[in-house]
């Protein structure tokens, strides 16, 4: 796996480690409402650097595939929403008075399953994307030359 790769889909990632470190670790303020939208965002700009960087010849997946993981961010937004107006009542009292609320599964589900599917694309196109750079490279080299 190329680290040029790497560092390409982990700048998504800042309002994953913003959301954990600054809010969380710094401020103390609770992260619950604010890292799965983060982490759902997070596996859609994957797909973006992914079908972006390298087209699928003759598929139209990658469209509906885009199109799916925005729906999961946008329903993880939504209930996520919902989860941090909860978090801020008086009726919080802890994670465990988090874990019925259907808010928080919605929410973490569709985060978790957005940046799944985003690293198993990446996992799955980065060599294929990793060769054409360096055709591209070459045969760049070569003209210049």
């Amino acid at each position: 796996m190329s680290s040029e790769s790497w560092l390409k889909i982990s700048l998504p990632a800042f309002p994953v480690g913003f959301a954990v470190f600054v809010v969380g670790l710094y401020w103390r303020e609770n992260i619950l409402a604010l890292l799965p939208p983060s982490l759902a965002f997070w596996g859609l700009m994957i797909l973006y650097y992914i079908f972006s960087t390298w087209e699928v010849p003759g598929k139209r997946y990658p469209l509906f595939l885009t199109i799916l993981l925005a729906v999961l961010w946008f329903g993880s937004s939504l209930t996520a929403h919902s989860l941090g107006r909860f978090v801020a009542s008086g009726s919080y009292s802890g994670v465990t008075s988090v874990l019925p609320k259907m808010d928080f599964w919605y929410a973490y589900l569709c985060g978790f399953v957005s940046s799944a599917v985003g690293l198993h694309q990446f996992r799955r196109f980065e060599p294929l994307i990793v060769a054409q750079a360096q055709k591209d490279r070459a045969r760049h080299d070569e003209e210049n030359t």
